[in-house]
């Protein structure tokens, strides 16, 4: 996908692949060729709660947080003999009191699309509504597309941070391959 900030996920949420514009816009600190070690793939649960620029990058942190517990807590209760899965949610656990608070609630919700509101160290507020698509052929799996009001503010922050992460694409030789597919 050109054009919008994409990401798939794994059921655990690890990113198992990301296009420029998703990588830009939600882990620019992060290295864009990660997605493709197995051992070192992103996950967006550890990274919301352990990683501070993530969360800085949500003004309503909280609220998103409380979407990934949801959503952690369905796919629980779909895998719950799933050995990674219970090793994410126990380092979690034992380094995150916020997680702790909200696992402890035990809301099971899913979060299917949403908007937030970003404070990008590049760009600076963006709104975005965070749609999470079903991949029919991979059923543990989804896509997580990122799009914004036509003719807004968001709107012209994102070709900016578009601009800005074609150059950062190029020089990670990856300007033909707009979103990486694990390999």
């Amino acid at each position: 996908m050109d054009g919008v900030p994409a990401l798939v996920l794994g059921r655990r949420t690890d990113v198992l692949a990301w296009n420029a514009l998703g990588h830009a816009l939600l882990a620019g600190h992060l290295d864009f060729h990660s997605p493709d070690n197995p051992a070192g793939r992103p996950n967006t649960s550890r990274m919301l709660f352990l990683d501070p620029h993530c969360r800085e990058l949500y003004t309503d942190w909280k609220r998103k947080a409380r979407a990934v517990v949801g959503n952690l807590r369905i796919t629980v209760g779909r895998h719950p003999q799933d050995p990674l899965l219970a090793e994410l949610i126990g380092e979690l656990t034992m380094n995150s009191p916020e997680f702790v608070a909200l696992w402890n609630d035990h809301r099971v919700a899913p979060c299917d699309a949403t908007s937030y509101e970003l404070h990008h160290p590049v760009v600076g507020t963006v709104t975005v509504t965070q749609q999470t698509l079903a991949i029919a052929r991979s059923p543990e799996q989804v896509l997580i597309v990122c799009t914004t009001s036509t003719g807004s503010p968001s709107e012209e922050a994102l070709a900016l941070l578009r601009q800005t992460s074609n150059g950062q694409a190029a020089h990670a030789d990856n300007v033909d391959a707009p979103l990486r597919t694990p390999r």
